[in-house]
């Protein structure tokens, strides 16, 4: 499944960026790293920084010119997903925290690792488009957002990529701040309920994608948002021991236009 390139603008009051997909490692992530990023997630979706909040009407105005924009320009419009609308909020919020404006956290995590936390039932090809918009004496509006996201290459490649099948945005406005993240996916296939983030062990991990529609008979894992794979489970047996950490998983498609192809599921801890 196709990945999109990083491409970065910088001007004045407005930031953009257009996200990297992957690390490269084949080794196990440290579990509690993971672990505590998912809480920090969650408390800031369910608590958002003080001093803002998410803004839904930005957030579906978004969504309703990014279609438009689609349908003007030939690929197919987006449908809306739960998941990647709370990877979007989680990380618009969690910039306004930390500071730093960027597709990777200080701490390496990336859109397929967040996707991969909070949209635990979706097995696809993800991708991201962020924005910051300060405006000195009016509100920042939906139009202005989409606007610079159109005219920039990388983000529009984002808004207009034909593989794209559903997306989610989250903006946390600040005062005259907004804070604005679209988390884009091509779906391959959905699992039946949301993956257990903490499993004893690797089969756990095969029942979870027993009843994914379409079916899913083999899966690899990585290092969660890398590209390398390790232990091929086919059938739901083992080719190799699987270590205890945090991975993420890799299910090989069987079936559809990408069949053959590997896509990206949940992130879980094992052990």
């Amino acid at each position: 499944m196709a990945s999109i390139a990083r491409r970065t603008l910088l001007t004045g009051g407005l930031a953009l960026v257009a996200a990297p997909l992957f690390t490269t490692s084949g080794l196990a992530a440290s579990p509690q790293p993971w672990i505590a990023y998912d809480r920090r997630l969650r408390a800031l979706l369910a608590d958002p920084p003080e001093g803002g909040d998410f803004d839904a009407d930005f957030e579906q105005t978004l969504f309703d010119l990014n279609n438009i924009f689609r349908g003007r320009q030939g690929p197919r419009a987006l449908a809306w997903d739960k998941g990647l609308a709370l990877a979007a909020r989680a990380h618009a919020a969690d910039m306004a925290v930390t500071g730093d404006f960027d597709h990777m956290t200080r701490e390496g995590y990336s859109p397929a690792g967040r996707v991969g936390l909070l949209a635990r039932d979706l097995v696809g090809a993800p991708g991201e488009n962020i924005a910051m918009r300060r405006n000195v004496a009016t509100v920042v509006r939906p139009d202005q957002i989409m606007e610079q996201w159109r005219t920039s290459p990388g983000h529009r490649a984002n808004l207009l990529a034909p593989g794209f099948t559903h997306v989610g945005y989250g903006v946390y406005r600040q005062g005259q701040r907004v804070i604005a993240v679209g988390a884009y996916a091509e779906v391959a296939a959905r699992l039946a309920g949301p993956a257990p983030l903490r499993v004893a062990s690797a089969e756990a991990i095969a029942a979870a994608l027993s009843h994914a529609a379409p079916a899913i008979q083999q899966f690899s894992v990585s290092e969660p948002g890398g590209e390398v794979l390790t232990t091929t489970y086919v059938e739901g047996r083992p080719q190799s021991a699987l270590a205890a950490g945090a991975w993420q998983l890799r299910p090989h498609l069987s079936t559809g236009e990408h069949r053959y192809e590997v896509a990206w599921g949940p992130v879980f801890v094992l052990g």
